[in-house]
């Protein structure tokens, strides 16, 4: 009786499981290079007006989120708290600090380079409209 496959169709699915074993390599580095923080912007931290610190204001003097961010109970989303807010506490605590011109040239009048202007935050967060981190989950 004649052979129906040619000779070379015996190594076939030896090298269907090498080409897949390939594949299932290179989509494994690829996801491992593609998943890290590098490649991710996990970490992004640009140059604010005002350096800002969660860990001093949250862990060191032991404020509650909802004190800034008043919106976190009663809304799907939180807010980012207005000059008014930081001023509260700062137009009393390091008052005269370098660190904070950017908030008494916007918030206090007896400072030599008032403007009343509202601070311009660097956007850190580029999600789309649709996209809402809900607080209440």
């Amino acid at each position: 009786m004649a052979n129906i496959f040619p000779r070379w169709s015996n190594l076939l699915p030896l090298k269907i499981a090498f080409c897949v074993l390939a594949v299932a390599a290179g989509v494994s580095v690829a996801f491992t290079y593609y998943a890290t923080p590098k490649a991710q912007v996990v970490g992004y931290q640009p140059s604010q007006p005002i350096p800002f610190s969660h860990k001093i204001h949250v862990d060191q003097v032991g404020m509650d989120c909802r004190y800034c961010h008043s919106f976190a109970d009663v809304s799907g989303h939180s807010n980012v708290p207005t000059g008014n807010t930081c001023w509260n506490c700062h137009q009393h605590v390091q008052r005269e600090s370098p660190k904070l011109a950017p908030l008494r040239k916007s918030m206090d009048p007896a400072f030599a380079g008032y403007d009343g202007k509202p601070i311009e935050w660097v956007r850190i967060h580029k999600a789309p409209d649709f996209v809402k981190f809900n607080h209440s989950a």
